[in-house]
């Protein structure tokens, strides 16, 4: 059985844990698949921010020429 201190200590410990209808390899595999996709997210976060930063400049920008454009016209 995995406790918590298996998943704390990471992968390497995982080799010596037996799980009732798991083989060690696939509970690797879930391990590693895990870390990828963690480390995805975490490369694409910096990109995600730099995306909304820019987006919400440019909305800023356009509800100011709105409200320009609404002052002139009263």
């Amino acid at each position: 059985m995995i406790t918590l201190s298996h998943r704390k200590r990471g992968i390497a410990d995982l080799k010596f844990v037996k799980v009732k209808n798991k083989s060690v390899p696939e509970i690797c595999t879930v391990y590693e698949r895990k870390n990828l996709l963690r480390n995805g997210y975490i490369k694409m976060s910096g990109e995600n921010l730099f995306l909304a930063e820019m987006c919400l400049k440019a909305d800023n920008e356009a509800l100011s020429v709105c409200e320009e454009k609404l002052t002139e016209s009263e």
